[in-house]
């Protein structure tokens, strides 16, 4: 996967409150030196025999150019300003390659990944259940859902992502949810009919949510849970606050956690916190019912070193825990935590 091509950029307001009033928080220089790190970091991680698709997603991004990185100053919501228009957007993510040999790593892992989520939900979902899952990329929730027996339909435009989980016989609608209700699948999965709409990895990079949570509401019944994971604004922001204070080389730490979390450039639209994304959500009737405090997916794989797996391993449970930790001590926006899950509930 290559960067997007950014141009022409736009001028946008805050996702969340609608607000013109920004702070710089990161250089479209800055994020530049941070793409080159992460390209430098991973190629040293990486067995010399690893085919360059694999940094995808790892340094290579759709989100993966230069621009300013600013926080709203009226709800704090991190974002890209300049960025590309939505229509740009939704072509870059349609185009993305990856190559059928990393798809198949990446759906291993997310599948593990996502099981535990599944757990989760059945708590709330009970063993029959029509969920929904926009951003299915590999199909790895997909894949964990049908294992309990749910109904399961994931939505993305990606063409070459959409083709491989159907070549795994996991339905995927390829296009955008508010493309859902012209296609043949709009009797089945009807307003009011969805016991769950999961977004995982993929409402950070909506250019518009508000429009999407409009569609997420009409589409779920009554007591209907939303799943949302997202990385998160505010750890990105005071990370990067502490490396400019931190000398080098005692920095490192801190940049190989954020590098291990996909943190460094923030190769994402928006960077929310609990509150924003309550903000945001309450406008729809959802309720938060749960937060849980996370990292990113597993990264490392068989074309990565070993001591490379135990670096990512090793920080990302240290991470886990301090986050958990602070948590527990009532930190609302879980600021040590580089991901989090977000779970809603439609009121009646």
């Amino acid at each position: 996967m290559g960067r997007m091509i950014a141009e022409p950029l736009v001028q946008v307001r805050c996702a969340v409150c609608a607000g013109d009033r920004t702070e710089l928080i990161c250089t479209a220089r800055e994020v530049e030196a941070h793409l080159e790190y992460l390209r430098l970091f991973h190629q040293r991680r990486l067995a010399p025999q690893a085919p360059h698709g694999e940094l995808a997603d790892r340094s290579d991004f759709t989100q993966g150019y230069a621009t300013d990185l600013v926080a709203c100053s009226g709800c704090g919501l991190v974002f890209r300003n300049p960025r590309p228009s939505p229509e740009a957007l939704e072509r870059a993510y349609a185009q993305d390659q990856y190559g059928r040999e990393r798809l198949e790593t990446l759906a291993a892992t997310q599948q593990s990944l996502y099981r535990p989520k599944v757990r989760q939900l059945r708590d709330w979902l009970g063993n029959r259940a029509k969920v929904l899952e926009v951003g299915s990329f590999v199909g790895g929730f997909l894949s964990a859902g049908r294992e309990v027996g749910w109904e399961m339909l994931g939505v993305d435009p990606g063409q070459e992502v959409s083709e491989f989980c159907r070549s795994r016989g996991l339905p995927v609608f390829r296009g955008t949810l508010e493309e859902l209700p012209g296609s043949s699948l709009s009797e089945v999965w009807a307003p009011g009919t969805v016991d769950c709409v999961a977004i995982w990895n993929t409402f950070d990079q909506i250019p518009e949510p508000d429009k999407l949570l409009a569609r997420v509401r009409r589409l779920l019944r009554a007591g209907g849970i939303l799943a949302l994971r997202v990385p998160n604004g505010e750890c990105f922001r005071r990370s990067l606050d502490l490396m400019r204070r931190l000398p080098r080389p005692v920095d490192g730490w801190l940049r190989a956690v954020l590098a291990w979390n996909n943190l460094m450039a923030f190769p994402y639209l928006q960077g929310y916190t609990v509150r924003t994304l309550d903000w945001l959500c309450s406008w729809h009737s959802l309720e938060r019912v749960q937060v849980v405090p996370d990292t990113l997916v597993r990264l490392a794989d068989d074309a990565t070193q070993p001591w490379a797996r135990l670096e990512e391993a090793g920080l990302k449970f240290l991470t886990r825990t301090a986050a958990r930790y602070a948590a527990g001590r009532r930190d609302p926006d879980l600021a040590l935590a580089p991901w989090f899950d977000a779970y809603y509930t439609l009121r009646s």
